[in-house]
């Protein structure tokens, strides 16, 4: 039986990891021995979740009566845990108690087979880890009408020279069976619980299919439209920036590809990335001009978990003309407003102008958390407009704690609402414009979304 399907009859399921969700449950795809436990550090666990969800859930009120029952009830269990995976059970049943994302525990051998950890708990302050580099394969798959398909094939990867085509469906990946993993999340009967196990699931899936290591070869079977099994061996190619690891979580691997469109009023420049980092940052600098060089902008956020939530404003700093309040962080002791202001000045002197062109933004049920935030804010300011479907509604700032057992505690510190007040956690936010993928559609060049994206821009600059 793989880790997954343990893993999948827990609540963990129903409580989002956010930051390092994708790299932690691609690894809960794979079998590995669980470590034995004793009573002493299962209970000194136990009670740091306990009291550091108590001390700085900024809504503990809302939960306190529900927090203390847990813990009369589900203590004494902790202390019959022999290993650290029935200790995860019962720390799992305890933050499904709040209902909220960011709340999980993620196994210490996830941070063990990634890279080595910093010593911080600090979700701001990233570190640059060079030792760990990371391929792409260019192949994305997402949950169409029952089945992961496989809907994005980046031009001059891996995956686009494989043969491998649009819409197919997955089946396996190395040894881990696909359907039995999704039979379990259609059996939970809560559809609000259903709908976040299946986002955490793609996120795994997509994250073990995207970003092998170098060396690393995984084995696909997929179904092709004509109802054949096939067998594909896929490597990824090299990526220019090792994986970014902030604070206490599982490094991030970084990609960042721009396109560009035509269209009848001109061209429009189309980028995508796989998580916000710092060296978005230096990527979206260092191409600024040939970005701007396009009347339109659209900036592709399917499919991206997140990262440092400061980096959404260097981003927005290069679009808007005047300053604008992109949202408010919310803790119990204080308020932090992430305000855009116009960058007019380069870092080599030169003067600057922000872009002032249409900006559209791409989300899907796997944007998540800054992808969530960021969306949110350049929507209610009226600065963009927003394609595709309702995001994953993960939006909570969140830190790590490390416990006794060996394993970390992420845990959301604070609140996020954007500039209208609105709430993105267990909401998501809902495009402008839906686009829904469908088995015929999801094989339509340029991708259904970004052709409406592509349609209104044009209409902007051309009415």
């Amino acid at each position: 039986m793989s880790a997954w399907v343990r893993w999948s009859s827990l609540p963990a399921l129903v409580v989002s990891l956010g930051l390092g969700s994708a790299s932690a449950l691609a690894l809960a795809l794979e079998d590995k021995p669980e470590r034995s436990l004793s009573e002493a550090d299962a209970v000194a666990s136990f009670d740091q979740v306990w009291e550091r969800v108590r001390d700085q859930y900024f809504d503990f009120d809302r939960i306190q009566s529900d927090w203390e029952q847990g813990r009369e009830q589900l203590r004494p269990r902790a202390t019959k845990a022999l290993n650290a995976a029935e200790l995860r059970a019962v720390l799992h049943e305890l933050l499904a108690l709040i209902g909220e994302s960011h709340f999980g525990i993620i196994a210490a051998e996830t941070f063990e087979r990634l890279a080595a950890l910093e010593d911080s708990d600090d979700a701001v302050a990233p570190d640059i880890a060079p030792d760990a580099p990371r391929a792409a394969t260019g192949l994305a798959v997402r949950w169409v009408d029952g089945a992961m398909r496989v809907s994005e094939l980046r031009p001059g990867s891996p995956a686009a020279d494989s043969g491998i085509e649009l819409g197919w469906s997955l089946m396996a990946v190395d040894q881990f069976e696909v359907e039995p993993a999704l039979e379990q999340i259609a059996a939970i009967e809560d559809e609000a619980d259903r709908g976040r196990a299946l986002t955490l699931f793609e996120y795994g899936l997509q994250y073990r299919l995207s970003f092998p290591r170098p060396e690393q070869t995984i084995e696909l079977e997929l179904i092709d439209h004509h109802g054949e099994h096939r067998r594909y061996r896929l490597s990824g190619s090299p990526l220019q920036h090792g994986a970014v690891q902030i604070g206490n979580l599982p490094p991030m691997t970084f990609d960042f590809s721009l396109q560009r469109e035509e269209i009848e009023a001109g061209c429009v420049s189309v980028i995508a990335f796989s998580t916000w980092v710092p060296a978005l940052t230096e990527e979206f600098q260092g191409r600024r001009d040939e970005i701007f060089a396009c009347e339109g902008l659209v900036l592709d956020l399917r499919g991206n978990p997140g990262g440092v939530l400061a980096t959404m404003i260097t981003l927005a700093s290069d679009l808007f003309a005047e300053p604008a309040l992109l949202g408010t962080l919310l803790r119990t002791d204080a308020r932090l407003e992430f305000r855009a202001f116009p960058r007019r000045v380069a870092m080599d002197g030169r003067r600057l102008q922000p872009f002032s062109g249409p900006v559209a933004i791409l989300i899907d049920g796997m944007s998540g958390s800054t992808s969530e935030l960021f969306a949110a804010g350049m929507q209610a300011t009226e600065r963009a407009r927003l394609f595709g479907q309702r995001s994953a509604g993960m939006a909570l700032p969140s830190r790590t704690l490390p416990l006794a057992s060996g394993d970390f505690l992420m845990y959301a510190f604070a609140d996020y609402q954007d500039n209208l007040g609105r709430r993105v956690e267990g909401v998501g936010v809902y495009p402008d414009y839906a686009v829904e993928l469908t088995p015929d559609n999801i094989r339509q060049q340029p991708a259904p979304v970004l052709q409406a994206a592509l349609n209104w821009i044009d209409t902007q600059l051309n009415p």
